[in-house]
């Protein structure tokens, strides 16, 4: 067996079994990459500028560990085919641009009104409006209201294109 380099290694998982499991095959190698339930951006982003070089989820085998562990040990990357292919997808994505806000509310809307189209255009009912904004079912209908006649709005699905094309939301997604 040749010198390897001497890697600090922390293991954590919520589950004992596993982390005793991780912790019993790290015994058997002086390395380590990171090897996690999750391959959602969420969770490989920050790990990856966080400056870890080696990302795997829990479905590898031992093969796979020790080759991700190898390769990080050489200067490479040790990805798994899987974040690998995920880190391809995110970066070949095309960018979208949100849309800016005006530097003031269009056709007169007062902040407040902009607030409560905002949660129309999230598909919120005025009861969850107003327990958002912490006022009365009445209150929401009166901006609405207001604002429906400001911008010359018929209904929701008016208010909620209106919304989008003056970049006070977002659609999803």
């Amino acid at each position: 067996m040749t010198a390897r380099t001497v890697a600090r290694v922390v293991v954590a998982d919520d589950q004992t079994v596993v982390r005793e499991g991780i912790v019993m095959l790290l015994g058997l190698l002086p390395q380590i990459v990171v090897l996690t339930t999750y391959a959602d951006d969420d969770s490989l982003f920050p790990a990856l500028q966080a400056g870890a070089r080696g990302y795997l989820t829990k479905d590898a085998d031992g093969d796979e560990i020790v080759r991700a562990i190898d390769d990080v040990l050489s200067g490479e990357a040790g990805l798994s085919p899987k974040i690998q292919r995920r880190l391809l997808e995110r970066f070949t994505e095309p960018v979208r641009t949100p849309p800016q806000p005006p530097a003031e509310p269009p056709d007169g809307l007062t902040a407040r009104e902009v607030d409560v189209l905002r949660l129309v255009a999230e598909g919120r009912s005025n009861p969850e409006i107003a327990r958002t904004l912490h006022v009365s079912t009445a209150t929401v209908k009166t901006h609405i209201n207001n604002l429906f006649a400001k911008a010359g709005l018929r209904d929701r699905a008016q208010a909620i294109h209106y919304a989008y094309r003056h970049g006070l939301a977002q659609p999803p997604g």
